[in-house]
């Protein structure tokens, strides 16, 4: 991997992919709350093996948009606005505390890292590159969780799949994509500052704007 993480290499697993067309797919409304998802049907339809499919699947149900149940198989859950609200409020609070946290150990150069992925963003998001600004933006938010030095803050942002919801609010979301990737330079310059107030206002600023488009959206269907 990159070190500078702002490198124009995009590399996304199979299941990944898979998973972020459900996904998408599901906020659609192509899939329906209580529909069924056969492994043996969606691998025909992407095209790919079943073992792709089942990870997938099984990634998706950690993430609850589908539950599993004894005799009934894997069905699309009926995810409300509430359920997403309750998402964005823990990936506010664990993005801000790994902000104030990488404030007080950031070096230099880790700085320019994070300076270096929003110059991509942005370059992205100019020339209309979505799918590389979307990926840079899961870059830069893994990279500052990297930072912060907490290990088991790190653990926890994985074991939540945080950079997936940070992928469908990029993909879903109405705002600008220009605006999308720049917000990230108030984060850095916040970060720079060392000023923890400043910190806590840019994060939950920055999950709070980038949520809105997502949960107004759900008005119609929560």
């Amino acid at each position: 991997m990159a070190k500078t993480g702002a490198s124009r290499v995009v590399r996304i697993t199979i299941s990944e992919q898979i998973k972020e067309q459900l996904i998408e797919d599901i906020f659609h409304h192509k899939y329906k709350p209580g529909e069924k998802m056969v492994e043996s049907n969606l691998a025909k339809e992407f095209n790919v093996s079943q073992t792709s499919i089942r990870e997938a699947l099984r990634s998706l149900i950690a993430m609850g948009f589908l539950e599993s149940e004894p005799f009934k198989g894997i069905t699309v859950r009926s995810l409300s606005k509430e359920d997403l609200v309750e998402v964005y409020t823990v990936r506010g609070t664990l993005e801000t505390l790994a902000a104030t946290l990488a404030a007080e150990r950031i070096s230099d150069e880790e700085i320019k890292r994070l300076e270096d992925i929003c110059d991509a963003m942005i370059k992205a998001s100019e020339e209309g590159d979505v799918p590389l600004r979307i990926k840079l933006n899961i870059n830069f938010h893994e990279a500052l969780m990297q930072v912060s030095g907490n290990k088991l803050l790190v653990k926890l942002y994985e074991y939540l799949q945080f950079a997936t919801w940070s992928m469908m609010t990029g993909t879903l979301s109405t705002m600008d994509s220009i605006t999308m990737a720049t917000r990230h330079q108030k984060i850095v310059a916040a970060i720079k500052s060392r000023d923890q107030k400043k910190i806590e206002i840019a994060m939950k600023d920055h999950i709070a704007s980038g949520s809105k488009p997502v949960l107004d959206s759900m008005e119609t269907t929560s």
